[in-house]
């Protein structure tokens, strides 16, 4: 799947009293040109709609008219001078885009050498306050980043919000597949699919098996072939692995990767139960989800969408991810063993050892051909794991943690996808906490110390968040 890219409307405002009779100013020039250098800022991590300097309430209007029509993820707003917030007010109000007011200015420090000019081009922050004290009023949300435009640190918190924005906006267009059932009574990701929606965005597209193995029955040998080939160059096929049990489990994937496309699906949760119950396909889609998750699709245990969702997310954000579950605890070390049934994205695997592809010997449902799974442990760095939960009255909330996956070589008996999440904290701390505030036991991870990103994502969606 391809990162798309940030897309936002920029709304830099000049005060009309400012200009008699309509003239051109110097202090507008100037303005602009200041303008012009914003917008090439941030068009360093994103496509610009900048409709140019608005100047009266008429040119907001038409702006943000704009913004719409061109579907931007976000509006970015910044006073280059006072601007009566009443000229932006109703604007904001009309479009459902996020709104996050840059408080900046082109000077960016006041010392004994300021001149009058530079006062007439530096006074936009009462703005921002007339505009934030409005917006409140009006129960409009709004977000802030605060700083010296030529401050890396500030344009990454932009870039940041705006990422949220796009990320937001993705989801509400977005579908995950729900292969089979969920499995019984495994009640923390029990879902209102109505509520889901109506806070994700994302609708839960209901997946036939019979669909998914009528396309593995026709899938082209061809392409078969070269989907074997690739796991031979990348992965160390175990000798007791057949070339039709492979075969088998290539079909799947393929089959599975042509529901993505065709349904536009951003990953899919399925249930070994469902799949032995219904008898309907030869396998288990654990290579599948290995592979389609290192090509940015996502995946769920056991019918799990939210966890799903949750690896979509963070991938969308940043990149790359995984879907993992908390094992076992090692108090010794302070750290969580992480793994499941045989899924995890391959591309994260830790390079100083083999991947190996496997003859999983999973006997808890019945199947015609024994699955295939890949077996690696992670990379080490830093990373955070995000739960995608449900609490009190159906509200969802993002749990985040973050921390480390620390360096491990594989272990030798673990025949599955496995690696070591060290918390921040103490390892009690860490999982009393995330039990008070409602974790789920499936989670996503992606590599850095993302909770800044991940907050301005829940922040914009409307959705609760702890940081533990």
């Amino acid at each position: 799947m391809s990162q798309v890219k940030n897309r936002v409307g920029f709304l830099p405002l000049f005060f009309d009293l400012y200009l008699p009779d309509g003239a051109e100013t110097p202090v507008l020039v100037s303005q602009r040109g200041f303008a012009d250098t914003l917008a090439d800022r941030m068009r360093e991590f994103s496509d610009v709609v900048f409709p140019g300097v608005c100047v009266n309430r008429e040119q907001i209007d038409a702006a943000v008219h704009q913004f719409d029509c061109e579907d931007v993820d976000a509006i970015i707003v910044v006073f280059l001078t006072y601007v009566p917030s009443l000229y932006v007010m109703s604007a904001l109000q009309r479009t459902p885009r996020p709104v996050v007011l840059f408080d900046t200015q082109r000077l960016y420090e006041v010392t004994d050498q300021l001149r009058p000019l530079d006062t007439s081009e530096n006074h936009g922050v009462h703005g921002v306050m007339d505009l934030a004290n409005v917006l409140l009023r009006a129960d409009r949300p709004f977000e802030m980043v605060v700083g010296y435009w030529d401050d890396a640190a500030v344009m990454t918190e932009l870039q940041d919000w705006i990422a949220a924005a796009r990320v937001r906006r993705q989801l509400r267009e977005s579908q995950i597949g729900l292969l089979g059932f969920p499995m019984e009574n495994m009640g923390d990701f029990g879902l209102d699919e109505t509520s889901f929606m109506a806070q994700t965005g994302v609708h839960v597209n209901h997946v036939p098996q019979q669909l998914v193995a009528s396309l593995a029955a026709e899938a082209p040998e061809e392409d078969i072939a070269a989907q074997m080939a690739f796991d031979h160059e990348h992965f160390e096929v175990a000798p007791d692995v057949t070339s039709e049990q492979h075969a088998v489990s290539s079909r799947l994937e393929w089959a599975l990767r042509r529901v993505m496309e065709q349904r536009n699906l951003m990953g899919f949760a399925a249930h070994f139960f469902a799949v032995g119950d219904e008898a309907t396909l030869d396998t288990l889609p654990f290579l599948a989800a290995c592979k389609l998750l290192g090509e940015g699709y996502s995946f769920g245990g056991e019918g799990d969408v939210t966890s799903a969702v949750a690896t979509s997310l963070m991938a969308m954000l940043v990149g790359e991810s995984t879907f993992t579950e908390v094992f076992t605890m090692s108090f010794g070390d302070n750290t969580l063993l992480m793994s499941h049934m045989g899924e995890g994205n391959w591309r994260f695997a830790h390079p100083d050892y083999p991947i190996r592809l496997l003859s999983s010997p999973f006997g808890m449902t019945p199947l015609r051909v024994a699955p295939t799974l890949l077996c690696f442990t992670a990379r080490p760095g830093p990373a955070t794991l995000l739960s995608l939960t449900t609490v009190k009255d159906g509200r969802l909330r993002f749990i985040i943690t973050e921390g480390e996956v620390p360096d491990m070589a594989p272990i030798p008996a673990l025949d599955r996808v496995h690696f070591k999440f060290r918390p921040s904290q103490l390892l009690p701390e860490f999982l009393r906490r995330f039990s008070e505030v409602g974790g789920s036991h499936h989670q996503g991870l992606a590599y850095g110390h993302i909770a800044s990103k991940l907050i301005k994502l829940a922040k914009l969606m409307g959705v609760e968040y702890e940081v533990i």
